[in-house]
């Protein structure tokens, strides 16, 4: 990584909480961006990883973004010679330069990625706005209240500051845009799992189980296809493995989930909302966790916990339509009546039920029984 130097008749400087003065990289992009065109170009090795049928590429000098990106998703990772020609893909390349404000990420697509928007829209509960005016069409983003912005970018490029914790938000805009990539895959915040040969979908709100239970029948030697975002091929209904490192919250799990945590040495890590969790790969966890894509037939819609568990077999209604609404990626840029359409189809075409779920082991037991007697 070069030096990088500002020309101070470009830059304006501001104080800050560290004591020195640093430039307002943000009110003038234009010139960060000459600078880091005039660096030396240091090759680096691009991880590409399958992301069901597109490729997420991660090319990066920042190393605890390209190490995270391999710890979450290394069981998708393959080498740049096995990335077909033709398929659709996003390149993700981050440069840091000694001495610059911020790092430079230039996102490469079939389609300009266009962040803020893209941000704005997918986010907009997190309460960011578009802020700090710039000059030739640089967009910056921010929090209210907060002197730096997030962000500001302009087409492929994007300038993040150097002292943020911007990593999650730029990894998790690279994930959802390789999923908005793909019109023909539905992606839901659900588990899923396969059980006799037929998948299964399991969602609900967040903290309701889905990882608990699907990870307890992952246990128990059923294919293991994810425990936070599911993908359907559409409009085969073909369930498809979504896999990232497992995140297991504190709380009751099945006696075998424990076993296979305590032998595959899971590590602990702290979340944003000051609680740890426990992480492990799943194809480390779970042998059956395999690559395949099965026939999706059930689908099971985790409600409040009871002392037994049980499951109500269901006929969905339009209102139901709200229980498994597409990923935010699926309503960029296109009518909302598409996504809803395709998940209006695929409650119709499966076996629904509500599942009010008990102890992780036997509600997988409930699980298995219903697949199987089906």
């Amino acid at each position: 990584m070069g030096g990088w130097q500002p020309d101070p008749a470009q830059v304006r400087l501001q104080p800050t909480t560290r004591g020195f003065w640093a430039p307002r990289w943000w009110q003038n992009p234009a010139c960060l961006l000459e600078g880091f065109s005039k660096l030396e170009r240091v090759p680096l090795v691009s991880d590409w990883f399958q992301l069901v049928d597109a490729y997420l590429g991660i090319e990066s000098q920042d190393l605890a973004f390209r190490s995270r990106f391999r710890r979450l998703y290394g069981e998708f990772l393959s080498s740049p010679s096995r990335v077909p020609l033709g398929v659709q893909k996003l390149h993700c390349q981050v440069q840091v330069s000694r001495g610059a404000p911020a790092c430079l990420v230039t996102l490469s697509a079939p389609e300009e990625v266009g962040m803020v928007d893209f941000i704005l829209d997918l986010y907009r509960d997190r309460g960011y706005v578009e802020t700090y005016d710039t000059s030739d069409g640089w967009r910056s983003l921010g929090l209210p209240g907060r002197d730096e912005p997030l962000l500001t970018a302009k087409g492929s490029h994007v300038f993040v500051g150097r002292w943020q914790s911007w990593q999650p938000l730029i990894a998790t805009c690279a994930i959802n845009w390789v999923m908005r990539m793909q019109p023909d895959v539905l992606f839901f915040h659900a588990a899923s799992v396969g059980i006799g040969g037929a998948g299964v979908l399991i969602a609900g709100d967040k903290g309701t189980g889905k990882s608990t239970l699907s990870m307890a029948l992952g246990a128990q030697g059923h294919e293991f296809f994810g425990d936070e975002i599911a993908a359907v091929r559409w409009p085969t209904l073909e369930l498809a493995p979504f896999r990232r490192t497992v995140s297991v919250r504190p709380g009751p799990q099945s006696r075998w989930v424990e076993k296979v945590l305590r032998d595959n040495a899971a590590y602990t890590e702290p979340f944003p909302d000051g609680t740890t969790r426990r992480r492990a790969e799943a194809g480390k966890l779970f042998p059956r966790a395999v690559a395949n894509s099965l026939p999706l037939r059930w689908l099971f819609f985790l409600r409040s916990f009871e002392y037994r568990p049980r499951a109500e077999a269901f006929r969905p209604r339009t209102s139901d339509l709200r229980l498994l609404a597409p990923m935010p990626c699926a309503f960029w840029k296109t009518s909302p009546a598409r996504p809803m359409m395709k998940a209006a189809k695929l409650l119709s075409s499966v076996n629904c039920y509500f599942l009010h779920p008990g102890l992780p082991e036997e509600t997988a037991g409930l699980v298995e029984g219903i697949v199987r007697a089906g």
